[in-house]
């Protein structure tokens, strides 16, 4: 990512109180705008234009200020919006992807408070078959948080610092309510690897009394006992995920792998889904051109069979500057299986096929 960086000024005043020699503000975000073709969404091909399909749209304030003796204070913003549209992606949450403030030391790392992504996105979500890619590469539905979209509210979180290029960290978040303090509480750890060509990374999240979409993904009409309809989601008392993955640099080739299971409970059992996947980038040469080769999803729910083959290509004009295209084929299996792409409408059947064109330019 691409970061203006901004000199603290007059402007700098303004947001961040007094100014001293050692403070910044750094200004940086994204824009994607491209065109899908879907094969069947509700028994229709769709041809649209969509936003946040490469990366989402969003932008965001990074600040930072020396306090000296290997201290530093800092503050990130972020909020995601449609570039379509202009609309925010949260109407009732401006700051809605991270909004934190924290203290680091060189020596100790770094302790953060506020709205923060767990450790299933930072230190796993970098590593599977929709970086680089699309949004519909990710998983079914998402359900195991690789791509940013739960942070966790009312959250503290201690990070080290990087160890030979080993990292960890734990986050707890405060569900907030009297006399019960595990409901709606949640809580992560995690740690990762990044030794030059070498990335790895595994992480475990819980969450008390959340919902999933599990009917919007696998069409299933009950589940633990839980009727299940378009718009009603599944009340999980626990809902827990755990995700590894890894990658290795081979000259031109990236090959990588990611597992994600996520356990779904309430007081009737628990319903797990499991979630494998597998690609390679490979470096076409010239200004930058990454071929995402026969990537491969697999997936298993209920009796339920998912397998997504994705292709992807894209062109670095520069290094802010890139235009993609990318198409996933989905095919399920099971009783009454229906194929549903990560952020697309399900089929009525079981394939669906998304195809992208697009551009994205990051600042």
């Amino acid at each position: 990512m691409l970061k203006t960086r901004l000199l603290v000024g007059g402007c700098a005043a303004i947001l961040a109180g007094p100014v001293w020699a050692q403070s910044s503000v750094s200004l940086y975000g994204s824009i994607d705008v491209g065109v899908d073709f879907v094969s069947n969404t509700q028994g229709k091909h769709l041809i649209q234009e969509s936003a946040g399909k490469r990366q989402p749209d969003r932008w965001g304030l990074l600040i930072k200020e020396g306090l000296g003796g290997g201290n530093t204070a800092f503050a990130r913003l972020e909020s995601g919006f449609s570039s379509t549209t202009g609309a925010q992606i949260n109407p009732t949450s401006f700051f809605n992807r991270e909004a934190y403030v924290g203290l680091s030391n060189d020596r100790w790392g770094s302790l953060s408070f506020g709205n923060i992504n767990d450790y299933i996105y930072q230190y796993v979500g970098r590593l599977n078959n929709s970086i680089p890619g699309i949004s519909s590469f990710y998983t079914p539905g998402n359900l195991d948080g690789l791509a940013n979209t739960h942070a966790l509210n009312n959250a503290v979180k201690y990070e080290t610092v990087s160890f030979h290029g080993i990292q960890a960290g734990v986050m707890d978040a405060f569900g907030n309510q009297a006399g019960n303090f595990s409901a709606g509480r949640q809580y992560s750890v995690g740690a990762q690897y990044l030794g030059g060509p070498v990335k790895f990374g595994v992480a475990y999240t819980m969450s008390h009394n959340r919902t999933a979409d599990v009917f919007g993904t696998f069409s299933l009409g009950s589940l633990l006992g839980q009727p299940l309809k378009q718009g009603t989601m599944f009340n999980a008392s626990r809902y827990s995920t755990l995700a590894a993955g890894g990658s290795v640099k081979i000259g031109d080739f990236t090959p990588h792998l990611t597992y994600s299971g996520v356990k779904l409970e309430n007081n009737k059992g628990a319903a797990t889904l499991n979630n494998y996947q597998a690609g390679v980038n490979v470096n076409l040469g010239g200004k930058g051109f990454y071929f995402l080769g026969l990537s491969w999803d697999h997936s298993l729910f209920q009796g339920l069979t998912i397998n997504q083959y994705n292709l992807f290509l894209t062109d670095y004009l520069s290094k802010s500057t890139q235009v993609y295209a990318g198409v996933g084929l989905q095919r399920a299996s099971g009783n009454g299986a229906r194929a549903a792409q990560f952020g697309y409408q399900p089929s009525t059947s079981g394939s669906q096929t998304v195809a992208r064109i697009g551009v994205n330019h990051m600042f």
